[in-house]
């Protein structure tokens, strides 16, 4: 798994990761006779990193950056894209070009106009290795991208030009049916070149040396700052349709204090943790919103105890979900049956989530019984009378009660010593990278909502592979969905099937849960669209009712 894969998905477990917080605030009460101040107060769990669309690594700048930025396509709550500076998108050659016509009137802060060269600059220099950018992967469907981010090829040879000022030609090497939802993502946002030229290495890393095209534009932020301002955009090409007039974030980095000042109604909502949702489960401003995130354990299929499927299918069956989802991590988040979320893809002559028709009986479920049964023929196998297994995982508390919880249900039901290494994220991840383990608890965000998503990680030749799991049945059926069946929609989902079918029956890895957030908001604010498949909120069309 790459380095930004790594930070993108945390591997932390049970951790919560809070895109954009999703906390809302109003401030002031205003009397039903006057009109009602159109402001927010949210808050972040963190500060800005960067708005450098090439250095950014972490969900706190990248939702910052989906605010004050703007590029072809913004998703809607069902994650399908729709146009935002693109006014008209034709698909040709199989799927292997697109032309992209612009709106004519969209401008930077800085007076300039938003041109389709701006797109070839952001994603050329992105990809550029002067750049150092962890997140040229998303470009992979590019023609020569790959190439580039490697130094084998010019950043000129990439397969996008701009025809005139307003018109965007991109080819692909590789054709996706998912490849506008990837160029609704911050990373192929477009950059100001006279800007970034103004700035040089600092461009992005404040308010001042930043220029923006979004729905807002960020004030009081110094680089460092633990807290700062969105103001409504003047010139942004959709102003009218923008109703605050401006919104003031802080970092708040400790539940209890957010709980507390929403309590106190010095915050009109709140991310609350396991415990603060239990108490607020009959409470009708709670909304329980999907991150993403999957977590599950992957094993090192290079180690021989790991290495033995009965003893994998024994863990997995051991394990209550349930009780997982209920009991420790008590946070909204569900039991995942297979390596995939809900809301990804459904089947179009169904109608059903493919996480349900992915399903394998005895695969991902509550089965003592079969449990116990794996188990003794996996000792058998092996031929041992009782055998020793270390979970490696993050040191935060989360993840820790998720391992433990995994400790003591499979050490009660199978007789299986189960011992916990928990330790601080980097330590893990050079462990794990290095092969130095035989269980991993960890995690996988997801970029967009397609199952290849997670699916891709099993692949045999995937760097983020890092149980070395390798089937070919597994391979033909990911490759087929990517090339000759990538746009033959029922083609496509019948390969896709396959492959997540594949990794349950070899439990590949042991799917746990589909992470999510539970939040208090105040029903006084309206028109927040949150994706259903992530979770992120969008407040550019978010208002404040009396």
């Amino acid at each position: 798994m790459s380095l930004a894969q790594h930070k993108k998905a945390l591997a932390l477990c049970g951790g919560i990761i809070l895109i954009g917080a999703g906390v809302f605030a109003v401030t002031g009460h205003s009397q039903s006779t006057k009109k009602v101040a159109q402001h927010l107060n949210l808050y972040e769990t963190a500060t800005i990193s960067s708005l450098d669309v090439a250095k950014i690594t972490d969900s706190v700048s990248s939702n910052t950056l989906s605010q004050v930025g703007e590029g072809l396509y913004r998703l809607n709550a069902d994650s399908e894209a729709q146009n935002a500076l693109a006014t008209k998108t034709t698909v040709s050659d199989s799927g292997h070009h697109y032309t992209i016509n612009l709106r004519h009137n969209a401008k930077w802060s800085n007076g300039d106009p938003v041109t389709a060269q701006d797109f070839v600059y952001s994603w050329k220099r992105t990809l550029d290795p002067k750049s150092k950018s962890e997140f040229t992967y998303q470009f992979a469907n590019i023609k020569n991208a790959s190439a580039i981010a490697a130094g084998k090829k010019s950043p000129a040879t990439l397969g996008v030009k701009a025809v005139g000022p307003y018109q965007l030609k991109i080819t692909l090497s590789r054709p996706a049916s998912y490849f506008k939802q990837m160029l609704a993502s911050t990373t192929y946002y477009p950059l100001n070149q006279k800007a970034v030229q103004k700035y040089g290495k600092k461009y992005g890393s404040s308010a001042a040396t930043t220029v923006y095209n979004g729905p807002f534009v960020l004030k009081n932020w110094n680089g460092t700052s633990d807290s700062w301002n969105l103001k409504k955009n003047p010139t942004y090409v959709a102003a009218k349709t923008v109703k605050l007039s401006s919104i003031k974030y802080q970092v708040i980095k400790t539940s209890s204090t957010a709980y507390n000042l929403y309590q106190s109604k010095r915050l009109d909502a709140v991310t609350l943790d396991g415990e603060q949702t239990t108490q607020n489960k009959h409470n009708p401003d709670l909304k329980s919103l999907a991150a993403g995130r999957i977590g599950f354990i992957q094993y090192n299929e290079q180690n021989k105890i790991a290495a033995n499927q009965d003893l994998r299918r024994a863990i997995s069956l051991a394990i209550n979900r349930q009780q997982l989802a209920d009991k420790v991590l008590k946070n909204g988040s569900q039991p995942a049956k297979t390596f995939a979320i809900h809301h990804m893809m459904t089947n179009a002559k169904t109608g059903k989530d493919f996480t349900t028709d992915a399903y394998v009986k005895n695969t991902a479920d509550d089965n003592p019984t079969l449990a116990k049964q794996l188990y003794q023929k996996a000792l058998k196998q092996l031929g041992k009378k009782q055998l020793t297994v270390t979970i490696t995982c993050g040191d935060d508390d989360t993840t820790k009660n998720v391992a433990e919880f995994i400790q003591s249900t499979v050490s009660s039901t199978l007789g299986l010593k189960v011992n916990v290494s928990a330790m601080p994220f980097p330590s893990m991840l050079s462990n794990v990278s290095k092969g130095n383990f035989e269980l991993n608890l960890t995690g996988w965000s997801m970029d967009n909502a397609d199952p290849i998503q997670s699916l891709q990680i099993l692949s045999s030749t995937n760097n983020s592979n890092m149980g070395h799991y390798s089937n070919k049945t597994y391979d033909q059926a990911l490759t087929k969905s990517e090339g000759v069946d990538a746009l033959k929609p029922t083609a496509r989902y019948q390969d896709l099937l396959t492959a997540a079918r594949t990794a349950l029956r070899d439990q590949a890895v042991t799917p746990l849960y589909e992470a999510r957030t539970n939040t208090l908001v105040n029903p006084k604010i309206k028109g927040v669209v949150y994706n259903k498949f992530n979770g992120s909120p969008d407040y550019q069309h978010a208002y404040v009712t009396d």
